[in-house]
């Protein structure tokens, strides 16, 4: 039933028009856009961020924070953060590959 109405609603976008004129419509996804980001190739043809790269992001921004650190205080609250943001991503990409 599920397919059938994922069909349908294609089907339905065509007879449209819906998806006439998309960007990159005809061309093949470039091998470099292909990584172990789903969605990767999309985001970066509409211009914005994947949910994955956002959070990536944000780890690298912490451990540069981290980097230049020199507080004991401070240092321990980054790592938390860090610990934190990596246990987020690690729970989004298995959630990610069990229910896609």
């Amino acid at each position: 039933m599920f397919n059938s109405l994922i069909e349908n609603a294609f089907k339905r976008a065509l007879d449209n028009g819906d998806l006439s004129d998309l960007p990159g419509a005809g061309k093949p996804i470039s091998s470099s856009s292909l990584t172990s980001d789903p969605f990767a190739h999309v985001y970066c043809e509409s211009g914005t961020m994947t949910p994955f790269r956002a959070m990536k992001s944000r780890i690298d921004e912490a451990r540069n924070r981290l980097s230049k650190a020199t507080d004991p205080e401070e240092r321990r609250g980054i790592q938390a953060e860090i610990s934190s943001l990596e246990t987020r991503k690690a729970i989004e990409m298995e959630t990610f590959t069990r229910y896609g």
